[in-house]
């Protein structure tokens, strides 16, 4: 009787995936047909699974590992000039007591 249900279930799993990929394959047609459409009238679209595309990871930036511009110290872990956004106009060097309350270090 378990190698029964068994089987049936390995046969449904098996059919699921046969109607995904039918489904997947169906709605990629769809999606390509009216990307060329898009494309023929002067637009630049691209499909792509992980829904990036090509451009990746543009505009984020990265902390760099020198030392503050505004503390002109370094820190672990290390902190730049956006940490100090919230000071306003007149940005200052963290204290030590502002830097541990943050969870930063002086290096």
């Amino acid at each position: 009787m378990a190698s029964t249900a068994l089987d049936q279930i390995k046969k449904l799993d098996e059919q699921r995936t046969r109607l995904m990929d039918n489904a997947k394959a169906e709605g990629l047609a769809r999606v390509q047909e009216a990307l060329d459409e898009l494309n023929k009238l002067g637009f630049s679209y691209s499909l792509s699974e992980n829904g990036r595309g090509r451009g990746g990871r543009r505009g984020v930036r990265q902390k760099n590992d020198g030392p503050c511009p505004v503390c002109n110290f370094k820190t672990s872990p290390p902190h730049d000039g956006r940490r100090h956004r919230a000071q306003g106009h007149r940005k200052t060097p963290f204290s030590n007591a502002e830097l541990s309350a943050m969870g930063y270090a002086k290096v």
